[in-house]
């Protein structure tokens, strides 16, 4: 493999493995857990600090074990761009998403309009008769398809 082809963790722990260093050692150099050391030489970019981070971490190292700053720094630029391309290929869908909040909203609305016709129909069937003011007649109420049961009436 050459060098132009190592991803940010190959390069890293070739790099690592030729001045000799455990990563306990960087670890108490730098501060920086060894558990994140190992997830950089594993690749496993998902479970590392943010790229800012990753940057801060690399010049630490870079600094105090006399890496090749710029070389550690494109080989991180080179592997999140591929990882974040990869990402996005797989998180894109090949479908649209149908969204189901409108959807919801639209029933209940419906639901509501059925509700207030249904009490506005039975208080059109039930309301008494009204006063004539006038003549002082007694007008009778709307007649509706409307069904007696007892002293109440139901559409």
């Amino acid at each position: 493999m050459s060098e132009e082809k190592l991803t940010l963790g190959e390069y890293f722990r070739s790099e690592r493995e030729k001045r000799g260093l455990e990563l306990k050692e960087i670890e108490e150099r730098t501060k920086i857990p060894a558990q994140t050391l190992i997830f950089l030489e594993e690749n496993q970019l998902d479970m590392l600090p943010p790229r800012t981070f990753l940057r801060g971490f690399l010049r630490v190292i870079s600094r105090e074990f006399n890496f090749d700053e710029e070389e550690l720094l494109a080989h991180l630029e080179e592997t999140l761009a591929s990882h974040e391309t990869i990402n996005k290929q797989v998180k894109e869908p090949s479908y649209r998403a149908k969204p189901v909040m409108p959807m919801i909203v639209l029933v209940a609305a419906a639901a509501l309009i059925v509700i207030v016709l249904f009490v506005f129909s039975l208080r059109q069937c039930t309301r008494d008769p009204l006063e004539d003011k006038k003549t002082g007649a007694w007008i009778p109420a709307p007649v509706y398809a409307c069904v007696e049961t007892g002293d109440r009436v139901f559409s």
